[in-house]
């Protein structure tokens, strides 16, 4: 999170208890989740379901998020936080070609299709024959299904396409801190305004996100940098 968004929503904590920002992310859930029911106008684009996909899920994890802010759980929402800030990146990614679209779409099965073939390399996942039981882990690793699998995309070369960068640098870049245990800083600090900056934004990233997926699929534009740092509240 930016140092200026910090400052200014710590300056707001005074003003909104937790439980009001609970529900604020509660109502920011239910207005994605409609959001990524909205059929789009023009024609249709392999673009959009991937983007109510992004909106769908985006809706999960802020019900996820409401929850852990009453409860108080800063680390586990600061992890979510930065999950926000990559569901946005990847919209906004996702945005910019059917290509992308396509790619994100066999994402899924292609990561899970690496994971396997990792496993039975070396020996921790088998294969079996479903008839005579013997051990087929070399015979299924030679078909075809493994062959020219595309790559993973990485967040930070998303965000690089979509033309977002400084999202990655200024957002996620220090988010990640906070999922990777290298928490500075934090001791002695008051848990409930830590809870209520990561809250709001939170907020205002998934108002970045409703934003986005609202404009894709209602007016077939992607959203433009100076509007996204209006919707986060991190202009100038």
């Amino acid at each position: 999170m930016s140092v200026q968004l910090s400052v200014r929503l710590l300056s707001m904590t005074t003003q909104i208890t937790n439980e009001d920002l609970a529900k604020s992310l509660s109502a920011h859930a239910e207005r994605l989740a409609f959001t990524a029911t909205l059929e789009g106008t023009g024609e249709p684009s392999v673009r959009d379901s991937q983007v109510r996909n992004i909106l769908a899920r985006s809706a999960e994890i802020l019900r996820g998020a409401a929850a852990l802010g009453r409860q108080s759980n800063a680390v586990a929402l600061g992890v979510l936080a930065r999950t926000v800030v990559e569901s946005l990146i990847l919209l906004l990614w996702v945005e910019v070609s059917d290509e992308n679209a396509l790619h994100q779409s066999n994402a899924g099965l292609a990561e899970f299709k690496r994971v396997a073939r990792v496993n039975m390399e070396r020996g921790t996942l088998k294969v079996k024959n479903s008839k005579t039981g013997e051990d087929a882990t070399a015979e299924f690793l030679r078909s075809e299904r493994f062959k020219d699998l595309p790559k993973s995309k990485k967040i930070v070369d998303q965000a690089k396409e979509a033309g977002v960068e400084h999202l990655y640098d200024v957002l996620y870049r220090f988010q990640s801190m906070s999922t990777h245990g290298h928490d500075i800083g934090n001791e002695g600090h008051d848990t409930e305004a830590l809870v209520a900056i990561d809250m709001q934004a939170i907020g205002a990233l998934s108002t970045a996100i409703g934003h986005a997926g609202l404009r894709w699929l209602l007016h077939r534009e992607r959203t433009d940098n100076e509007s996204l740092r209006i919707v986060l509240g991190i202009q100038g």
